[in-house]
């Protein structure tokens, strides 16, 4: 089992320590154990769940549903995660054909210029 400190644990996952901190009092991530003087160790799942959370949030689900599902799956509530993770599909899906709509017009825009005329 790999051990991290929550330094080595943000350098990993390409993210600061304040995020990694931010996440912890959120309840999206939790060390897997602490030292005798308090420290948070972090696992694997840890590392992994962190790199889930900001892939995420980056593609626009917010902190407040990923802490849902994020609760959901330490208390193991398996209809709850279903719960969540349904919400999250959808919110996917509204996201994906906002994404597509954008693309559209962008190659819409793209044809314009090669024509020699731009109007969005």
């Amino acid at each position: 089992m790999n051990a991290y400190t929550i330094s080595r644990l943000a350098e990993d996952a390409g993210v600061s320590v304040h995020v990694v901190r931010d996440y912890v009092l959120r309840g999206l991530l939790q060390p897997a154990r602490r030292t005798d003087s308090g420290y948070g160790i972090f696992d694997e799942r840890s590392l992994a769940r962190l790199c889930f959370v900001r892939a995420a949030f980056e593609s626009g689900i917010g902190l407040d549903d990923l802490a849902r599902l994020c609760r959901a799956l330490d208390a193991d509530d398996g209809s709850d995660v279903i719960g969540c993770v349904e919400r999250l599909l959808r919110l996917v899906a509204v996201r994906q054909a906002a994404l597509a709509a954008v693309e559209t017009q962008l190659t819409g825009l793209t044809h314009c210029v090669d024509e020699g005329h731009a109007h969005a």
